[in-house]
């Protein structure tokens, strides 16, 4: 029998994602070993006991510098940048195949396309379009998946051999310090370097099942329908037909179904009862799977080890690096390191010139225009608190 594994990176206020992730793929496939890799650390009376998942973390995959990897960004673009680098830690325990899932996602059967795949390719990608999208207007259209990229990094599946090992190389070097969002320098977390693997690499399977790994992104290219629960997907929904056996919740906030759908405009989730269901369901199941607890911890790295909020500049100015920080080891600790907050403070002036994306946001606020904008919002809220006190008089 081939010794498989299925991973995912998740930060520890979303452990409910992944708890609920590692029970159903525990349920499918029994034979597999689940890993959970959390880029920090979950509260010590945490324990994931309801799949018999491994537990990893960010600070055991050997990564160089650590303090530094892990303080240039933010929690959203660290989860992103470790899954090399947990892939690597899970294969070198000897499995032969392993399939990557991010934690809001979750399988409605058996991932048999993704594990037959792997007996022929060493990676498989699954691309956010299968089919042109209609010129309409509405959102999104191809430019869209131009920016965040061909493939989705939610869903990968990876064959343990010499082209693996040079892929995942190649991809650590990618996250080394250019796993941000910064879509003006066309730049989105781990998920762009993708486009460039079917190129770079040899033995490249792209699963083109529509219902894997599907999103919001796949309502503008198939029509969600009910269709009858069999063995392959309980999902009771198909796409054009093809059972949904694999959804990717990506954009959904748990708690307010009405804002899921927001980043394209061709429907709403009313109009999509079948989905309705799933997102429905799906919410249930996180709030059972600790929902609120998991949510109040936050992310390990959202703050300095005094308590202080961590700015964006600072974790650009680690990134860059900066030259006055060049020394820093651990740019979190300001508690044995006074004066590190004070230079923290120093650089923000000067900041928004460093990205593409700060420069164009920050110019707007900066520049005349912002000011005056700035000054108007002001004279705004002058204006109805003199309202609201003559009202009072």
């Amino acid at each position: 029998m081939v010794k498989r594994a299925i991973l995912t990176v998740v930060t520890r206020n979303y452990a409910h994602y992944a708890r609920v992730l590692m029970q159903a793929c525990r349920r499918f496939h029994p034979e597999a070993d689940l890993f959970i890799c959390f880029a920090d650390r979950p509260p010590t009376d945490w324990h994931e006991s309801r799949s018999n998942a491994h537990l990893l973390f960010g600070d055991q995959l050997g990564i160089e510098n650590w303090p530094r990897f892990s303080f240039q960004y933010t929690p959203f673009e660290l989860a992103c940048a470790l899954k090399p680098y947990a892939t690597s830690t899970v294969l070198e325990r000897g499995y032969e195949q392993l399939l990557y899932i991010d934690g809001d996602i979750l399988p409605y059967g058996p991932l048999t396309h993704p594990w037959d795949t792997l007996q022929q390719h060493s990676i498989v990608l699954t691309p956010h379009l299968l089919k042109p999208l209609p010129i309409d207007g509405q959102r999104p259209d191809e430019s869209a998946f131009l920016a965040s990229g061909a493939y989705n990094a939610g869903f990968y599946g990876v064959r343990n051999d010499a082209i693996t090992q040079a892929f995942l190389t190649w991809w650590k070097a990618m996250c080394v310090r250019h796993s941000i969002v910064d879509m003006a320098a066309s730049l989105f977390v781990d998920q762009k370097w993708l486009g460039l693997v079917p190129g770079l690499f040899e033995q490249v399977g792209i699963l083109r099942h529509p219902g894997y790994n599907a999103g919001h992104w796949s309502l503008s290219q198939f029509r969600f329908t009910a269709a009858p629960i069999t063995p392959q997907s309980e999902s009771g929904v198909a796409l054009d037909g093809q059972p949904l056996v694999l959804f990717h919740f990506s954009g959904m906030t748990p708690n307010k179904p009405e804002e899921y759908l927001r980043s394209q405009t061709r429907t709403s989730l009313s109009e999509i009862p079948a989905l309705a269901r799933l997102v429905d369901d799906y919410h249930q199941q996180l709030a059972a799977a600790g929902l609120e607890a998991c949510s109040a911890w936050g992310c390990g790295f959202d703050r300095l080890n005094d308590g202080t909020p961590i700015h964006p500049a600072w974790r650009e100015a680690i990134r860059q690096p900066h030259p006055g920080l060049a020394g820093i080891i651990d740019p979190f600790d300001v508690q044995t390191q006074p004066e590190l907050l004070k230079k923290y403070q120093s650089i923000e002036p000067g900041a928004y010139k460093w990205r593409r994306d700060w420069r164009l946001k920050w110019s707007r606020e900066q520049g005349v225009s912002g000011k005056v904008r700035q000054a108007k919002s002001r004279l705004r809220d002058l204006f109805s608190g003199l309202k609201i006190l003559r009202r009072s008089a």
